[in-house]
């Protein structure tokens, strides 16, 4: 039947008077409204407008040092008349040769730098050496030989005769300490930090040990819920200009490394530092302090190494060289996260897509009512109700109007015709009773189950 192919649906209000549906309905939206307003707004910040962030980093080394009056190891600065450095002797450091103890990734000869020849800059990474090979060069050719026609240079330099390759360690390397300057910029909401002005924490995923180091680790940000054991965060070491330094061999341990891993002091290795920045708290919305969290990463199986060279003798300085050949361990520095800020449009968002979930309440009820309840199929009915075949009707409609229209010629035969009128006004007004009388003996079946429901 093309009828009951091509219904038409339509929307019917429905008042089920039952107190249990009623009272589920409105409990589905108390806790859907609960829901929207503790969850997504008040703990998520669904009215916060966010941005991801920019920023630059700026990085120092500096080697162990103490107060020469009071002997205290306090990182002074090397500026400072009275700061000396504070190096282990090389007898109690493992891995050098002049050490009773054994080292088995192999010892080598060991000499102290200072900052200055252990830290190789870049953009956002820095480099701080741990091993170097050094090797003695002659320039192999020059201006006069390489300028005869036809001819190049195979090599620009060539091992000195009799030279030979020295390697040794960076003494004490592990307890220099790599200083953090870093600045963060959310361009759309004109957020700015500098270091100095905002909070930070070393995350430390499973190194225990390193966790009971620190007195002051705790479970979470910027909370007193100290703890000995991994994860935890720990507050790094300030400068009197509130900026961040730890030891390396600290950043080494909280991403669960170490020099003495992996062949890490001699082939050198490569750590992601992530920095996350936020500026909101669940619960709490914004903060008045931006906070942050450094995450290290070890790059599995990685080693880095760099080449320096220092020429020696003037005028004549490319005569002769030093090759470095510079492992150790790169530090990449990531900068992410997202600052928000208040925004009424983002909060009319988060209002209107959480409406969507207002209307689960009726789908769950109406669920309940026509497939859970008792009264389920009391409820269908009220629900759902099939209209009569409108085109059946009209069919037996037509059918009754040439009945009637039969009927009226052969009385307008007889009288003459001067009832036309008056039959016409007649039929129509027996079309509506009809019409309508035949509609409500449809319905009367159906309501006592004489039509299959939908």
């Amino acid at each position: 039947d093309i009828d009951a192919a091509f219904a038409y649906p339509t929307v019917k209000m429905v008042k089920i008077q039952d107190a249990r549906l009623g009272m589920f309905k409105f409990f589905m939206v108390f806790l859907i409204a609960l829901y929207v307003a503790v969850f997504q707004l008040w703990r998520d910040g669904g009215y916060l407008q966010t941005e991801k962030v920019s920023g630059t980093a700026r990085f120092t080394l500096q080697q162990p040092t103490k107060n020469k009056t009071s002997g205290l190891s306090d990182a002074c600065s090397p500026t400072d008349p009275s700061c000396i450095n504070d190096f282990t002797p090389l007898d109690k450091l493992p891995y050098c040769v002049s050490s009773p103890d054994d080292y088995p990734m192999g010892k080598q000869s060991c000499q102290y730098y200072e900052n200055v020849g252990l830290l190789t800059m870049y953009e956002s990474s820095v480099v701080i050496t741990t091993r170097i090979t050094e090797t003695r060069q002659d320039l192999a050719c020059d201006q006069e030989s390489y300028n005869i026609s036809g001819t190049t240079c195979p090599k620009v330099y060539v091992t000195a005769p009799n030279a030979t390759e020295t390697t040794y360690y960076a003494a004490d390397v592990e307890r220099f300490t790599v200083l953090f300057d870093t600045a963060v910029l959310a361009t759309t909401l004109d957020i700015f930090g500098e270091s100095s002005e905002m909070e930070g924490w070393l995350y430390v995923e499973k190194n225990d040990a390193l966790c009971t180091q620190y007195v002051n680790a705790t479970k979470s940000q910027g909370k007193t819920d100290y703890t000995n054991a991994a994860p935890c965060y720990i507050e790094p070491n300030k400068t009197s200009a509130n900026l961040d330094y730890f030891e390396l061999e600290t950043l080494l341990q909280a991403a669960g490394s170490s020099l003495d891993m992996d062949g890490n002091r001699l082939e050198g290795a490569t750590m992601v530092m992530q920095v996350d920045y936020s500026n909101t708290l669940s619960w709490k919305g914004l903060s008045n302090k931006i906070q942050y969290t450094y995450t290290p990463t070890m790059l599995s199986g990685s080693s880095f190494k760099v080449y320096d060279s220092v020429y020696q003798g003037y005028p004549n300085y490319r005569q002769n060289r030093t090759l470095l050949n510079k492992h150790g361990i790169k530090i990449d520095l990531v900068q992410a996260g997202d600052l928000g800020a208040f925004s009424f449009a983002e909060l009319l968002v988060s209002l209107t897509t959480s409406l969507t979930l207002l209307a689960m309440a009726t789908v769950i009820t109406d669920y309940i009512a026509l497939y859970v309840l008792p009264d389920k199929e009391l409820y269908d009915g009220a629900k759902y109700e099939w209209t009569e075949d409108f085109s059946d009707l009209r069919d037996e409609m037509k059918r009754k109007r040439m009945e009637r229209g039969s009927r009226s010629s052969r009385t307008a035969a007889g009288e003459g015709g001067n009832g036309e009128t008056n039959d016409l006004s007649y039929n129509r007004l027996l079309d509506s009773n009809e019409h309508m009388d035949l509609y409500g003996q449809g319905k009367a079946k159906r309501g006592s189950g004489g039509e299959g429901k939908a």
